[in-house]
């Protein structure tokens, strides 16, 4: 993947201003918790995590409405792939951060306050990639190990596409599910089953194997 001085001194400009916002929150909460003693310094380190965790996602989000990532095939020479690359690391350093506090029914919480969009009662244990091209309807269920991605990087360009995962649909365990992908309500991808770009996955039926194809409806 192609990355330029820009790239770098995008990423250690924003991290570093949100690193300071970060610290200055910290020690206002340390102020304030100075009669906790041995306990302030457990205090400060959390507090200092969930603050730059949530600034990171403030930040993702700032940076989608003033420059949008639409859906298409991106030139790595692009400016919008200048913004990918610093959402993207937003993203993983804050997910890092928050991931203390981010026990299994909160990681949907976490994915949204990054751009996701996700239905109640879903099951979220595998990994979503670019969560802001991401919908998870309704009782989805996202199987441990799994990797949902908006994005495939080619030689020269990035395909963008968003997925959309409906309605009581299943992605089993370590599954991959790649950009543009549609899984119809009530479907199963069967697990470590691989399913290619634009694949559009019928309500109700199984699909598995690398590529993923359908073998049966997922009620026989």
């Amino acid at each position: 993947m192609k990355s330029t001085p820009l790239d770098y001194i995008l990423s250690t400009l924003v991290l570093t201003m949100l690193v300071l916002a970060s610290g200055a929150i910290t020690a206002g909460i340390a102020a304030l918790s100075s009669g906790l003693g041995a306990y302030l310094v457990l205090v400060e380190v959390l507090a200092f995590l969930l603050a730059f965790g949530l600034l990171c996602a403030v930040a993702a989000r700032v940076l989608l409405q003033i420059r949008p990532l639409g859906e298409g095939i991106i030139p790595m020479d692009d400016s919008r792939f200048v913004v990918w690359k610093l959402y993207t690391v937003l993203y993983e350093f804050g997910c890092g951060a928050l991931k203390p506090f981010t026990v299994m029914f909160l990681r949907p919480v976490v994915q949204q306050l990054f751009g996701a969009t996700i239905g109640k009662d879903v099951a979220l244990g595998g990994k979503l990639v670019d969560p802001h091209m991401i919908r998870l309807a309704d009782e989805a269920i996202i199987g441990e190990g799994s990797v949902v991605t908006a994005h495939a990087i080619n030689s020269g360009s990035i395909l963008l596409a968003p997925v959309v995962i409906e309605r009581g649909a299943t992605v089993g365990v370590g599954a991959v599910i790649y950009p543009g992908v549609v899984i119809g309500e009530r479907a199963i991808v069967a697990a470590n089953a691989v399913v290619r770009s634009g694949t559009k996955i019928p309500a109700g039926e199984f699909w598995g194997g690398i590529p993923a194809t359908c073998l049966r409806k997922a009620t026989e």
